[in-house]
């Protein structure tokens, strides 16, 4: 520490190196106290000046996003100088910082759109983001309009709410999804039916002859109810050779209802994911 001559001007000086107890990051900590800007407060205690920051700077109460290595790195890039901007109270660029990482996120999943309100539009109509994120991203797309076109300057607390709501988009279009890789979960395609299916070919070892559910096993909970419709479409590519590692066999009566029975042919080719989330 160090303070300066009484006689000329009382203040003092003083330099930490900190670590947070919470998350254990460093830091450095200057305070300075100005003992001739005094008052008196409301209990009579005389109290002086005291001015303290803190480097790097950081947003009080806010935890960066984890696993950011999933996020792609332009995005990346847009979030973590937002948050610069926003540590250092530069409120009007960070708001812009906050429209400009939607903007990022649309181009990264090849969203079209004339404007960023189209573009917010299509997040909600290709199943990103539900009805009433789309609302809120379209209030971030607000702030931001104001903040470039106006310089209006947002409250902070209006600025936190934006913040979460980027960090839960980042965190459900990018971060979850890579982690819920390993996660059993819904078939709703073709496309992500055919990788199942030869995975479960790949590991049969039952009956010569079998149906679709039966070859599929615990994985037909998966499919649901689109089993008929990947079926006949199975169908066609199997007569057309698409898939060599199925041959139809017979058609037989279960249940009142034709049933298509099948066999294994060649599986050499098929190469299994073990990533697979199904």
């Amino acid at each position: 520490d160090e303070e300066s001559d009484t006689d000329v001007y009382h203040e003092k000086d003083t330099w930490q190196v900190v670590r947070c107890l919470g998350c254990n990051a460093t830091g450095f900590r200057h305070r300075n106290d100005d003992y001739e800007n005094v008052w008196e407060d409301q209990e009579g205690v005389v109290r002086h000046s005291v001015e303290i920051d803190v480097f790097p700077r950081v947003i009080r109460n806010h935890k960066k996003l984890g696993s950011l290595h999933h996020v792609p790195s332009l995005i990346k890039r847009a979030y973590t100088q937002t948050l610069s901007a926003y540590s250092e109270k530069a409120f009007v660029l960070a708001s812009i910082g906050l429209r400009a990482t939607i903007e990022a996120v649309c181009n990264q999943l090849k969203l079209g759109g004339s404007s960023l309100e189209r573009r917010i539009d299509q997040l909600y109509k290709g199943g990103y983001v539900s009805n009433g994120d789309k609302k809120l991203l379209h209030a971030i797309r607000f702030l931001g309009n104001d903040a470039a076109h106006e310089i209006k300057e947002p409250k902070e607390s209006e600025l936190r709410v934006a913040l979460e709501i980027i960090e839960h988009l980042l965190n459900s279009v990018f971060i979850l999804e890579k982690k819920a890789r390993s996660l059993e979960t819904v078939v709703d395609t073709y496309e992500e039916f055919v990788p199942v299916l030869a995975s479960c070919a790949k590991a049969y070892a039952g009956e010569a002859v079998f149906s679709l559910s039966t070859l599929l096993g615990r994985q037909r909970r998966v499919v649901g109810q689109n089993l008929d419709a990947f079926e006949s479409k199975l169908k066609t590519e199997i007569q057309s050779g698409a898939v060599a590692y199925l041959l139809l066999a017979k058609e037989e009566k279960v249940g009142g209802r034709d049933v298509q029975l099948y066999s294994i042919g060649n599986t050499d080719g098929i190469e299994v994911d073990d990533n697979l989330p199904f």
